[in-house]
């Protein structure tokens, strides 16, 4: 029984993408809660649109500090204040989850045929609207194997909005 609703499929997905798509740089993303709503409560959200049977967006949401890692493992580099590069290895990384998502939803109903270029957005605690009948999942991680204080700092958010055109 599936009480709280959440498409575990979406959920699947998400999961399976972020796990992809951050291989590339040697990281191990681990699930660790899934919700319908979604608040961009760390400071670095990184957004792409997707357009097709389906149409909406998915983002990606870290603090600074996540920010600075993931796009660190990503260039192989390390970096250390934030600016436009880790700006743009946020984005990288949303694009190249983006992709993923894409690819697995390519023949489900939830299909789409092109992605935007990404946005991203410097600031926490706002929260995005869509309109309404969107399918909404947002799925919290964990970089495994990875250790960092305070934890918090290690942790991110994927969401994907999408209604069916």
């Amino acid at each position: 029984m599936n009480i709280l609703q959440i498409d575990e499929k979406l959920v699947g997905v998400l999961v399976k993408s972020a796990r992809d798509g951050l291989a590339m740089a040697g990281l191990k993303p681990f699930p660790v809660g899934a919700s319908r709503r979604f608040t961009c409560t760390r400071e670095v959200t990184a957004i792409i649109g997707c357009a097709g049977n389906c149409s909406g967006s998915i983002l990606i949401n870290c603090s600074e500090a996540g920010a600075m890692f993931l796009a660190s493992k990503m260039i192989g580099e390390k970096l250390t204040k934030m600016d436009n590069t880790v700006l743009d290895g946020v984005c990288e990384i949303c694009n190249i989850i983006a992709g993923q998502t894409k690819a697995v939803l390519s023949t489900t109903d939830y299909k789409f045929d092109r992605i935007s270029t990404p946005s991203v957005v410097v600031g926490s605690n706002y929260f995005i609207s869509h309109m309404k009948g969107a399918v909404s999942i947002s799925v919290d991680f964990e970089l495994d194997g990875v250790m960092a204080s305070p934890r918090e700092d290690l942790t991110f958010s994927i969401a994907l909005f999408l209604v069916k055109i």
